[in-house]
């Protein structure tokens, strides 16, 4: 095992637990508010392709998306190219709610980047964020998968 991945990995996951605990008090889970962030950037589609997006099984989609629906956050309509399916959109109220999370967390980072870190730190910081998306954007490799099943 590569211990400079391994402390990488433990490093984003101390990270992204640090930034989740800055919500604005929705009492959304971070599956919820995932999706609700899908829905608003690429907007209406299916329970399945949403599920694709977020990488989990569609009877997982099918509950996140039963209880935002239960808060009026998604609706769902009727899919013009196939009747049987239905089209989940974000409501004014999704999009508020996740807007006001999205400002909290970026107001809590910008402060840390701004009273933590120097210019040169900041611009390495939006590099690996970068860099990060990519990782997290490219295809999962057999033998990555073979090792969790194993695990």
């Amino acid at each position: 095992m590569d211990e400079r991945a391994d402390r990488l990995r433990e490093d984003v996951a101390l990270f992204s637990r640090r930034i989740r605990t800055k919500s604005s008090g929705h009492l959304l889970t971070p599956t919820q508010l995932q999706a609700l962030a899908h829905l608003d950037r690429v907007g209406a589609m299916s329970a399945r392709a949403l599920a694709d997006l977020e990488r989990v099984v569609p009877q997982t989609i099918a509950r996140t998306v039963l209880l935002l629906e239960e808060k009026g956050m998604v609706t769902r309509t009727v899919d013009p190219h196939d009747a049987r399916a239905s089209l989940i959109s974000i409501t004014d109220i999704g999009r508020r709610t996740l807007d006001v999370d999205r400002a909290a967390r970026s107001e809590w980072l910008t402060s840390v980047l701004t009273e933590e870190f120097t210019d040169v730190e900041r611009e390495l910081l939006y590099l690996a964020g970068r860099l990060l998306r990519r990782a997290a954007e490219s295809t999962d490799t057999a033998p990555a998968q073979e090792s969790v099943m194993r695990a």
